[in-house]
């Protein structure tokens, strides 16, 4: 046992010799930074500096405290919200390093002083923390400081880093410059501006009015065959397993509002006499329909949905089993007992009167055949709308060449705002009579000022519009022509149009220079941050490790990747947003209102 005991002892010696050995070893030719680090994995290395958790989260609650982060999990990882927070700590520590190599300096001292002041940098700008107060040691201690998760020294290194980053920053400010012709490019694009009146002839409007042919249908299936045949397989979920639907069409007739109990006698029977002529009415409709007559084109004349009434009545495919359709109870009822093709008697509810028509049942997987033709209905109806839209804006355009004012064109029910009607009261596809009389035309909108080379608002970018209406005369009534959009075609006229002087440029110069300075030097910053930091990990200075990257950056939510497990939003790269300065973080802060 004591020769064991020896044996053990010599064992234990010779182990403790050869670290010692080792310990000295590395002393003497030198160990890599992080090669004892406490069991702590760094999640990279930047100019021989450990990157830990502790500078991670430290970053993230300085940024959390200038800007409103977005509380969306899915949007956090579409934006890369992790990404933004990694990558300006790189920023930080790379222009600290630029600064460092062109000899500047920044002590522990000067951050104490920022401190002291009220002061800290996030994103390389300076906020006031303190506000109108003086500044309390006790208070930074136990209200400042905790905010960030981190002791004293390592926030006082963390601010120190930020003001020879900001210094660089200013260093690369104070030498750009805006020469003579940009600043002048600048403000006539600014000052050249155009405010159109204008209206739009909306496809989907006019498609609403069509009822495409089972011949049409036929044509256009074997004409777009291909295109269809993607349609489908991109809509999948919208032809497979599908619970019991029928498309529905229905005419309303609203009742009147009843009285109270104690209305007056002129008041109830003024009620009686709306509800009797409401009752009439679905009654005429219903024996209109009885004689043969197309229920599209009576909808479109009668009913007073305004959701339905433009599209003959049609309310497209829905369940009404379950939770129904989210229609007037009444007509679920009514849709449920009716054989495809049937038309309902007269349904009524408390709220108004029906006629009730099922055009189609379906259940389980639609057959491709019939996927295609419902698919090509909407192409039909969205052609046919075009063209119909394209009609009634050349139909307007002719009127105001004839003399009519845009004013008097379009403050009319109708499409064209004339006496006479137009081609929203024409007849389609054969039916008999017209849209009702109360169907809305296109409303005269103002677009608001805007500069040649910028989207038109409401409009989006339009060459073809922008360019006819700067060389139209701004005093004319209109501009000729008829001009296509993204929906539809539109007519205009020039509103108002302001161009450039000498006398505002002079009046507008001073600013404008360092507006467009600070632009400038922004771009070329950020250029040089991020080249910096490309040419810095090329050559070894940032490592970063890319295990513990790849856990920091998975989202619990899993956007980046789709069912199939196939990459669709870009992987984490070290550098790719070093330069921005929280460029995404800030976007999502003005979408959120934030300023």
């Amino acid at each position: 046992m004591l020769a064991a005991l020896r044996t053990s002892l010599k064992q234990v010696i010779v182990w403790i010799f050869l670290g010692v050995l080792a310990l000295g070893f590395g002393l003497s030719f030198g160990l890599p930074s992080d090669a004892i680090t406490c069991g702590v994995e760094p999640i990279a290395k930047t100019y021989g500096e450990n990157l830990l958790d502790e500078d991670y989260q430290y970053q993230y609650q300085a940024i959390s405290l200038v800007l409103p982060l977005p509380k969306d999990a899915k949007f956090q990882e579409t934006m890369g919200l992790k990404q933004e927070v990694l990558d300006a700590i790189v920023e930080r520590r790379v222009l600290a390093k630029v600064g460092e190599r062109m000899g500047l300096a920044a002590i522990k001292d000067d951050a104490e002083e920022a401190t002291s002041m009220g002061h800290v940098i996030v994103l390389g700008n300076t906020y006031d923390w303190l506000g109108d107060g003086a500044f309390n040691y006790t208070m930074f201690k136990q209200r400042h400081l905790p905010r960030f998760l981190v002791t004293e020294p390592k926030y006082l290194e963390y601010q120190r880093q930020e003001l020879l980053a900001r210094t660089v920053r200013d260093l690369i400010a104070g030498s750009v410059t805006v020469s003579e012709a940009e600043l002048r490019a600048e403000y006539e694009g600014r000052q050249n501006q155009l405010s159109l009146r204008y209206a739009r002839y909306e496809t989907a409007r006019f498609a609403d009015l069509v009822d495409p042919s089972e011949g049409e249908l036929t044509k256009y299936v074997e004409g777009h065959k291909d295109e269809l045949v993607k349609q489908f397989e991109a809509q999948g979920t919208r032809f497979t397993k599908l619970p019991k639907q029928l498309r529905l069409r229905f005419i309303q007739v609203h009742k009147p509002e009843p009285p109270a109990e104690d209305a007056d006698k002129p008041t109830k029977a003024a009620y009686e006499a709306a509800l009797k002529a409401a009752r009439l009415k679905i009654d005429t409709t219903a024996a209109r329909l009885a004689e043969g007559e197309e229920f599209r084109a009576l909808a479109r004349m009668i009913s007073d949905d305004a959701m339905t009434a433009s599209r003959g009545g049609d309310y497209g495919w829905a369940s009404v089993e379950g939770t129904g359709t989210g229609l007037d109870p009444a007509i679920d009822r009514a849709a449920a007992a009716l054989k495809a093709g049937a038309v309902s008697p007269v349904v009524e509810s408390e709220e108004a009167f029906y006629l009730v028509r099922v055009d189609g049942v379906r259940e389980g997987d639609v057959p491709q055949e019939e996927a295609l033709r419902e698919l090509a209905e909407d192409g039909v109806m969205r052609e046919r709308g075009k063209e119909l839209a394209r009609l009634a804006a050349a139909e307007a355009l002719q009127a105001l060449k004839d003399g009519k004012k845009l004013t008097e064109l379009f403050k009319s029910p109708d499409a064209l705002g004339l006496d006479a009607p137009g081609i929203d009261a024409l007849p389609v596809d054969g039916e008999v009579g017209s849209v009702k009389e109360s169907a809305k035309g296109p409303e005269l909108r103002v677009t608001g000022l805007f500069a040649r080379e910028r989207p038109i608002p409401g409009l989006g970018m339009n060459p073809e519009l922008t360019k006819a209406a700067w060389a139209a005369d701004p005093k004319a009534e209109f501009i000729d022509g008829v001009f296509e959009t993204d929906d539809g075609l539109v007519i205009a006229a020039v509103e108002k149009k302001e161009t450039a002087t000498e006398e505002g440029l002079a009046a507008a110069r001073a600013e404008l220079y360092r507006e467009l300075v600070a632009r400038k030097a922004g771009r070329v910053t950020a250029r040089f941050a991020f080249n910096t930091c490309l040419a810095d990990k090329a050559r070894g200075d940032i490592v970063p490790h890319d295990a513990k990257i790849k856990r920091l950056m998975t989202y619990e939510t899993k956007e980046a990747v789709d069912e199939d497990g196939n990459q669709v939003l870009k992987p984490y790269v070290m550098c790719d947003r070093v330069g921005n300065r929280g460029g995404m973080l800030r976007a999502s802060a003005m979408m959120s209102g934030a300023r």
